[in-house]
């Protein structure tokens, strides 16, 4: 009996029909047309999300880092440096050593805070000379500055305790453009670590003091961070995590990501209720077969397994059917980045996918509940009616 259920579901998908009933069938064609398409739609939204996160997360660690310890007492790094690669063992890939603080910069009649920063130990990303400094690609269009023009930076304390008299500034030539695509563009400025304190030599309360931390296992910071706090010496400083600082980054990212979800989530519901509506109405205009089948032994239950065995066909049909093209394109795009986004305002301009398989599998575990649910529909229709053969 089984074999012969499934035999009549297959006969069903494929025998051709007409008049009032290819009608019928038509529509059912493009409810699995819309299904496909929704469910491909959810599976490249989920990759693409993956991808823009997983690439936003590398460009910005090439900025940032792992781990960030800031203190106002780091006068010897060389203990703190001493005590981190204990902690880590092997877990450290490089760190960076570097000061920062508050200053003004004049360039003709035009003048700008800005944050001065200069690298003093360790695997640092920029090298600059003694007497030239570097600068945000913004803040040099805001101040029309070229190469090799100068500039003067002023210690906005100094200027504070000669009460405006003496500004002792500081005259450095620009040799370079700092261009990260990211807010620092608009208020940093590098400069060789000797400038720095000849700026900053006597107001040390102002000046921060960081180690900035590269794990091989960024998974790992939460843990190297919490082991860091254990350590005395390291009580007075404030220790940042990648996750911690890009927390809400991240949160709003999964927010829109999700909303589109739920969207295409509606749409997918709505292509399965199509798909159901067809196979009521086909149940309505096949009265007398239906009957047949009765006369012929089968009980209602078992009719009613064709009508889902067709509709469940039919939606794990439509599922494979988007999940492969969904492959598809995500090759394509990562192999011939198709599409593309101005990196200017979503800081990268390649845009991957990433397949979650994990999500796919319970994807299409849900999507098979939901069809069975839906299928449901048609089938009650046909237990409760008493005339199948009218």
């Amino acid at each position: 009996m089984t074999k012969l259920i499934f035999n009549i579901a297959f006969k069903f998908i494929s025998y051709k029909t007409k008049g009032i009933l290819s009608f019928v069938r038509k529509t059912f064609y493009l409810a699995i047309i819309g299904l496909t398409l929704s469910v491909l739609s959810l599976i490249l939204l989920n990759a693409i999300g993956n991808g823009y996160k997983n690439n936003l997360k590398v460009r910005l660690l090439e900025l940032e880092s792992d781990i960030e310890i800031v203190s106002n007492d780091l006068v010897n790094t060389s203990d703190f440096i001493s005590s981190i690669i204990d902690i880590t063992n092997q877990e450290l890939k490089s760190y960076c050593v570097y000061n920062k603080a508050p200053a003004i910069i004049k360039f003709s009649y035009l003048s700008e805070g800005v944050e001065i920063i200069s690298y003093t130990d360790g695997e640092c990303p920029i090298s600059v000379n003694k007497g030239e400094a570097l600068l945000g690609v913004e803040l040099k269009n805001k101040l029309k500055i070229n190469f090799d023009n100068e500039i003067a930076v002023i210690n906005p304390y100094k200027l504070l305790e000669s009460i405006g008299l003496n500004k002792s500034p500081k005259t450095l030539t620009i040799k370079s453009f700092l261009k990260t695509d990211t807010p620092d563009d608009r208020y940093r400025v590098i400069v060789h670590k000797d400038d720095f304190y000849s700026l900053f030599e006597n107001n040390g309360d102002y000046v921060s003091r960081s180690i900035k931390m590269y794990l091989n296992n960024s998974d790992s910071q939460d843990r190297i961070r919490g082991t860091l706090y254990n350590e005395y010496i390291f009580k007075d400083s404030e220790i940042y995590t990648f996750n911690d600082k890009y927390e809400k980054l991240s949160k709003s990212l999964n927010q829109i990501f999700m909303t589109i979800s739920i969207i295409l989530c509606f749409f997918i519901a709505l292509a399965i209720l199509n798909i159901t509506s067809s196979i009521w109405l086909i149940i309505e205009s096949k009265k007398k077969q239906i009957h047949y089948l009765v006369l012929a032994g089968m009980k209602k239950y078992q009719i009613c397994s064709i009508f889902m065995i067709v509709s469940i066909l039919l939606i794990i049909g439509s599922f494979l059917l988007g999940y492969l093209l969904s492959e598809l394109i995500v090759f394509i795009q990562n192999n011939y980045s198709i599409i593309s986004i101005p990196s200017n305002v979503y800081i990268i301009s390649d845009l991957k996918g990433v397949l979650d398989y994990k999500y796919i599998c319970l994807f299409f575990i849900f999507f098979i509940i939901i069809g069975i649910i839906f299928s449901l529909i048609p089938c009650y229709r046909l237990i409760q009616r008493k005339d199948t053969y009218a």
